[in-house]
């Protein structure tokens, strides 16, 4: 089994865990988001890589996984769909106060589980799906972290 590991970093993002009563995280609050994401394949390319780290740019020489990261978590507000005050969020993303993306689950670990799927669901559809992965670790900073893995 073959196995590299690539971050993706430098991640501004602002959430609210509504649900977090009892802290401080029920507050808006930010964090630099950093993703470690492993990748596995049984066998490697013709470049002897288990991935292509450039493919990750955009199509058509790339996935456009790269521009998805940047898309979800480049200066983005991440709430929760289910959050009391979710109206206050719509409107400023209206008025272009906030980027803001409404997610089923919040936190590093959902953060990973996201970016764990999203990744697969793209790797399958390219190189025959050789690669996968296997593992994602999402950084709130250096003390903290979420993981998903198979």
């Amino acid at each position: 089994m073959y196995k590299s590991t690539k971050i993706f970093d430098n991640y501004s993002i602002a959430i609210r865990q509504w649900k977090a009563q009892h802290s401080h995280c029920q507050l808006l609050h930010g964090y630099a988001l950093e993703f470690k994401v492993w990748f596995t394949s049984d066998k490697l390319d013709e470049m002897n890589w288990v991935v292509d780290f450039g493919g990750f740019k955009d199509a058509p020489a790339g996935n456009n996984l790269k521009s998805w990261m940047n898309e979800m978590f480049d200066h983005t507000t991440l709430i929760e769909q289910d959050d009391p005050m979710r109206s206050y969020f719509e409107m400023m993303q209206v008025e272009r106060i906030a980027k803001v993306h409404f997610l089923k689950s919040m936190g590093a670990e959902s953060l990973a589980k996201l970016v764990f799927d999203k990744f697969n669901d793209v790797l399958s559809k390219t190189n025959g799906g050789r690669c996968r992965v296997t593992k994602v670790e999402c950084n709130e900073n250096k003390k903290n972290s979420g993981i998903y893995e198979e």
